[in-house]
């Protein structure tokens, strides 16, 4: 464990100047001393070099670290800066008093004051390998913070990071006990105790780790309880699974059997429906056979029928013309009629012609008709 060997302090709080602060090789040391003599100063000289915030250290800023001298009531502040004791019996007038109050709070804050701008506290430590190290933290005149490290300048982060090695936690404050700690420790509950622990061994800076863990763990707890059902589920479906993929192997296999049976089922169609092919091959070449005389006794038919149509065409233009030759003997009647009667036995023998002239109309009449029904089945078994 190491130990503090000495504290300098230069113009920190009530140390105007250089002090320097021996405390020997002995691990336990007192600083005793009547109120007022700075015991508390030095402890808070401790605090601000080892990386304590000033609002810890009974102040607001930085600057108010720095010395600053001190103004009796009784005193008149110069012009230079200087306090000059005034008489006790020396009379004031209340106007004259006021204006030296104003005059006193005015030159108090001035900046023509010669007080100090700066300040700084270096900490000498003897760490376990019994090597000293020189701790030094500064207070600038802009009143910013300056780390060093044996001399060396350091960010605010190496320096901490630094003091962390040692085992010495600026959060935790595991390093020293302020006034009044002892009684709150003491009127603690045990939660707060626990708190307080956790605070000094620096286990509380890990607090939000250990709670997020804490969760991912519960969580990580849950998602296993859940993978292992979904585990059961997965290997309950395996074995469904497993079943309905046997009942697809089965069906396949019957499957493949039905297609082997309707593929064999084919074949034997196509071979007896090529048996059926060659057998009737024959028969096709005898009716091409047939279709050709067929087709001879068409076109024979066709000129049978041409020649009906010619004989059907002349029987036509006969029958037109005796229908005419009709008419004028018709006409020719009625006009010898009534003066020649013997002409009646002529007529009647013109009755006779015209009737047989008739009955030839009609013999060829039928024969057209029947020339027409031979060249419609003719036709028909063409097509």
């Amino acid at each position: 464990m190491g130990k503090l060997i000495r504290l300098e302090l230069f113009n920190f709080k009530s140390y105007k100047g250089h002090h320097v602060l021996l405390f020997g090789d002995s691990y336990f040391t007192s600083i005793i001393g009547p109120n007022g003599s700075g015991k508390s100063n030095s402890m808070d000289a401790i605090s601000f070099v080892l990386g304590i915030k000033s609002s810890h250290l009974r102040s607001t800023h930085l600057r108010d670290l720095v010395y600053r001298g001190r103004v009796l009531k009784t005193s008149r502040i110069n012009a230079d800066g200087t306090a000059t004791e005034v008489p006790e019996g020396e009379a004031q007038d209340p106007e004259a008093e006021s204006g030296a109050q104003e005059e006193e709070q005015d030159t108090q804050t001035s900046t023509q004051r010669a007080d100090p701008t700066n300040a700084w506290v270096m900490a000498v430590y003897e760490d376990d390998a019994g090597d000293e190290q020189a701790w030094k933290r500064s207070i600038t005149s802009t009143g910013q913070s300056e780390y060093r490290i044996n001399n060396r300048l350091v960010s605010a982060k190496q320096y901490n990071e630094a003091l962390e090695a040692e085992n010495i936690l600026i959060k935790a404050r595991n390093f020293l006990v302020f006034q009044g700690d002892v009684e709150a420790i003491a009127s603690q509950s045990s939660k707060d105790l626990t708190r307080l622990i956790e605070q000094i061994s620096g286990s509380l800076e890990y607090k939000a780790d250990y709670d997020r863990l804490k969760i991912e763990a519960e969580k990580a707890a849950e998602d296993q309880a859940f993978r292992l059902n979904q585990r059961r589920g997965i290997n309950s479906e395996i074995k469904q699974y497993q079943e309905q993929k046997r009942e697809v192997d089965n069906y396949n296999r019957k499957a493949d059997e039905k297609d082997q049976a309707v593929v064999t089922h084919v074949l034997w169609k196509l071979y007896h429906f090529q048996q059926m092919v060659e057998s009737s091959g024959a028969e096709i070449q005898k009716h091409q056979d047939e279709l050709k005389e067929y087709r001879r006794n068409v076109e024979a038919y066709e000129a049978r029928l041409a020649e009906a149509q010619q004989e059907q065409a002349r029987a036509g233009r006969e029958v037109h013309k005796l229908e005419r030759n009709i008419k004028n003997k018709e006409k020719a009647v009625e006009e010898k009629e009534n003066d020649l009667l013997p002409i009646n036995e002529k007529i009647s023998l013109s009755n006779k012609k015209l009737e047989a002239t008739r009955k030839r109309i009609t013999e060829i009449s039928k024969e057209r008709d029947a020339q027409s029904r031979n060249a419609d089945q003719l036709k028909k078994d063409l097509e």
